[in-house]
């Protein structure tokens, strides 16, 4: 079926608009909308993406409905608010668990393995969703329900891949529950929209715990990483750390018996991220508008400063509260032996990630202005960026038609 979107014809009226216009992030929240399950997952060479069996389709649209990407199809773009003007909604610590397990295998100092480990551990929730990369396919992270601390440990540290915790959410569904939801800001934007339909997904969602984020790269990306720097077969590999080992951590590759098969620290020798595999991200990253996470209870990001760099080892977790919950959860670990907490003011979470706040002069504006010429032929922001590229600010313009050309953009 298609139908009229914001004056445009010839849009379909489901998620497959979203796909065919290359800004779906492969997130999975359509697939707890579908009402006839139509939607599933695609795992492509370089990206998830979300396909739809026609047969099944009714073009309710509810999928279209509940994509965090609608806003780029309907040309409807957020207005660019600054995220330093919030300090006085939101506050800020440095925390991390004393287990030294916990610690040492997390990204920035385990206190998402940890408080998880403990809410799990003293009946609080019933699971947690999160993803590990590890099995026969490690390239491709698998989204689950970790319900005791050996399976937190099997999810700990960041993914730089596509992750579709979303799909995880029909599970919820079906067995009711108080859950942990871990997730990137896009996914955590579908939730709140997929409330609309679920109300009692507020109860069930007990927490949600979202990262600051910069994007999310291809699994080509991990792929040509190892290959590129080692001579190890991609077959023989069982799991994918890109973090941990302490901090700022290192990537490593496991073998069948847990051996080490490949290792690189995070930064090169030259305190650069070159080792970094975070490269080649979705064309929906490059169009975000919420880097930190504003529909999570929590924020949690690494602590970026030159003095943390210089004598940190083991890790700490930088972490933003902004809800009543999140309040409540930060206050009872406090006073629990399992956790330090220090002060850490609002303005220093955001400066550890300054380069992502979003204003009115912030790349993410031009790009989504270059993706509405580029694919969706919206003259009105021709003028917009002609003005950027006389003040020599123009950004975007490459990726996008790259990805406008690419005929396997996914797979």
């Amino acid at each position: 079926m298609k139908t009229k979107i914001c004056g445009y014809m010839n849009r379909d009226i489901s998620i497959k608009s979203i796909v065919d216009n290359k800004i779906c992030n492969g997130c999975g929240t359509c697939t707890v909308i579908c009402p006839t399950s139509a939607i599933k997952i695609c795992f492509g060479k370089r990206m998830n993406y979300a396909v739809i069996e026609k047969a099944r389709c009714l073009e309710c649209g509810k999928c279209l409905n509940v994509c965090p990407s609608r806003f780029l199809l309907d040309g409807k773009l957020p207005e660019p608010v600054a995220d330093n003007t919030d300090k006085g909604s939101v506050s800020s610590c440095l925390i991390y668990p004393t287990d030294k397990e916990l610690r040492l295998n997390g990204s920035s100092g385990g206190f998402v393995s940890g408080l998880m480990v403990f809410l799990l551990e003293n009946g609080f929730v019933d699971g947690c969703v999160v993803a590990r990369c590890e099995g026969v396919t490690p390239l491709v992270a698998e989204s689950f329900i970790a319900r005791d601390r050996k399976a937190v440990l099997s999810a700990a540290g960041s993914k730089y891949t596509p992750v579709s915790n979303c799909i995880v959410i029909k599970e919820i569904l079906d067995k009711p529950g108080r859950y942990v939801f871990v997730g990137t800001p896009c996914m955590l934007e579908g939730i709140a929209r997929l409330e609309k339909y679920f109300p009692e997904l507020k109860e069930y969602i007990w927490l949600k715990i979202g990262f600051v984020c910069a994007g999310m790269a291809s699994r080509l990306s991990t792929k040509n990483f190892i290959l590129n720097n080692s001579s190890i077969e991609l077959r023989n590999i069982r799991k994918i750390c890109y973090r941990g080992n302490g901090w700022p951590g290192s990537f490593t590759a496991y073998g069948e018996n847990g051996e080490i098969l490949f290792q690189r620290p995070y930064f090169g020798k030259d305190g650069s991220l070159k080792n970094l595999v975070a490269c080649d991200h979705y064309m929906r990253c490059d169009n975000c508008f919420d880097h930190w996470s504003k529909h999570s209870d929590i924020t949690v990001c690494d602590p970026w400063s030159p003095n943390m760099l210089e004598s940190e080892t083991e890790g700490k977790s930088a972490v933003m509260v902004r809800t009543g919950r999140g309040r409540e959860i930060v206050g009872m670990i406090s006073r629990r032996e399992e956790f330090v907490l220090e002060p850490a003011p609002v303005e220093k979470m955001y400066a550890y990630n300054k380069h992502l706040l979003i204003d009115t002069g912030n790349s993410g504006s031009v790009r989504a202005w270059v993706f509405e010429v580029i694919f969706m032929r919206r003259l009105k922001y021709v003028f917009p960026l002609l003005v950027k590229l006389f003040t020599g600010k123009l950004s975007g313009v490459k990726t996008t038609l790259k990805a406008y050309l690419n005929k396997e953009y996914y797979y």
